[in-house]
């Protein structure tokens, strides 16, 4: 008896590596610009934070509750992509300090529905009008054609990670 004959894998082709160096200087001026741009649009709103003892989740839960008002526990845990564990003392700080309001769901009430509260209100407004601010600086310098493009890549790089995300 004769060992059968394995068909050899298919070849899958590989960037040429001259390619890739040379592409690498540019893809690394993206990432740390990036990086950059994420600490100057997140400065002003960390600083607010950071007098009420809140940190950047607290911000995010903020964001999103104030975009889908009455939003269950666990779609805001998805949403988040965050584990209930990471969720949870963020979420109970804002409820204590009269940020966000929780109820139950008028049809199930083992479902735990989240509303900002008008303080709530009021500080999710502060926080995203200084990223707004942020933002309007950095088109006003660059003009409407770069900001487009800049949505562009910014959609395409939200897409790889949820593409039904919308707020």
């Amino acid at each position: 008896m004769t060992a059968a004959k394995k068909s050899p894998a298919p070849r899958i082709p590989v960037p040429r590596r001259d390619i890739l160096d040379s592409l690498r200087g540019s893809v690394d001026e993206t990432i740390s610009l990036f990086y950059l741009g994420y600490r100057a649009g997140v400065a002003g709103p960390g600083r607010v934070l950071d007098k009420l003892g809140f940190g950047r989740p607290h911000h995010r839960i903020l964001y999103v509750v104030a975009r889908q008002p009455g939003i269950a526990i666990g779609s805001l845990i998805e949403m988040l992509a965050v584990s209930r564990q990471a969720l949870h003392r963020p979420l109970r700080d804002l409820v204590a300090q009269g940020y966000v309001a929780q109820k139950a769901a008028p049809t199930n009430r083992r479902l735990a529905l989240l509303t900002l509260t008008p303080k709530g209100a009021a500080l999710e407004s502060k926080l995203t009008d200084l990223q707004y601010q942020a933002f309007a600086k950095a088109f006003a310098a660059t003009g409407p054609e770069a900001e487009q493009h800049w949505k562009a890549v910014m959609r395409a790089l939200a897409d790889q990670v949820r593409p039904a995300f919308t707020v």
